[in-house]
């Protein structure tokens, strides 16, 4: 399908139809473009009507309305860095035919960025490539059906009309506990755990109120919590108030037991981890409010 077709969704085919039908197209090519949309096999001609007609048709309203590009929180993208995007878009359009394109991250909103994130929705496996600050990331279809997809996509350029699908992850409260742990470790350790900690925010906030974070939301988020002089210590408040608001007591209860014993058991010939006791501790809290 081509770029022009990325705009348009089932949703809005259906909002549209006492629009279109009978005065711009027949009942019969508006049951084309609809079998068309949710991928049916259409006949021989039904593809020749597809071809000549609709398509055409469909190419010149765009044209008409000069759409190439569907912005996405523009409040909070700044003026100058919304003007380059869409160059950006309109490049990597022409580069990545009939792929739908979409630049996300804190080059859209905040004063200073690294780096230009463009993702690049395929079919095929492909190497991610650096050329100057732009990093461009290859990633399946399926991702659109995914939390990280529809928290990049809520600030963001793009070449394509992002369906209304509903996110098909589950987010299970052993992920998130593992997540936790990983965390709390590189901050031990002093490694990098931004992309971790970020990750860990955006699945809880889902789980706990079914609220999708922007990048923008969850960069300040993260940065007070790195900025703090204990971010273990808030990091655990946070974790204990999410995961009591996420999931029914049997559930906290057998899994976060679960984790207390498989921490409880060091290796032959070792003392218990000191990131085990601060789990451990984390989890005992937790259980004391459901208990």
């Amino acid at each position: 399908m081509g770029n022009f077709e990325n705009f348009l969704t089932l949703e809005n085919l259906k909002n549209a139809k006492p629009y279109l039908v009978p005065y711009i197209f027949t009942q019969n090519y508006f049951n084309i473009l609809k079998a068309k949309m949710e991928n049916k096999r259409l006949s021989e001609n039904e593809r020749y009507y597809y071809n000549h007609f609709i398509k055409k048709k469909l190419h010149g309203m765009l044209e008409l309305l000069d759409i190439t590009h569907a912005i996405n929180g523009k409040e909070f993208i700044r003026k100058g860095r919304l003007r380059k995007a869409v160059s950006l878009i309109k490049k990597y359009s022409r580069k990545h035919k009939n792929m739908k394109v979409l630049i996300s991250g804190s080059f859209l909103y905040s004063e200073k960025y690294n780096d230009i994130d463009i993702f690049v929705i395929s079919r095929y496996n492909k190497e991610d490539y650096r050329k100057g600050r732009v990093h461009v990331n290859y990633v399946p279809k399926e991702i659109e059906e995914t939390l990280f997809f529809k928290s990049i996509s809520a600030i963001s350029v793009a070449n394509f009309k992002s369906a209304k699908e509903q996110i098909k992850e589950e987010i299970k409260l052993d992920d998130i506990l593992h997540l936790y742990e990983l965390i709390t470790l590189l901050i031990m350790q002093k490694d990098d755990y931004v992309q971790e900690l970020r990750d860990l925010i955006l699945r809880a906030e889902y789980a706990s109120n079914k609220v999708v974070l922007n990048s923008m939301q969850l960069k300040v988020i993260t940065e007070k919590i790195i900025r703090n002089k204990n971010p273990v210590k808030i990091i655990n408040k946070y974790l204990i108030t999410k995961v009591i608001s996420s999931y029914n007591v049997s559930v906290l209860k057998r899994v976060l037991n679960k984790f207390i014993e498989k921490n409880s058991i060091p290796e032959k010939g070792r003392k218990m981890y000191e990131s085990w006791r601060i789990y451990n501790q984390t989890y005992t809290e937790a259980l004391e409010v459901v208990a």
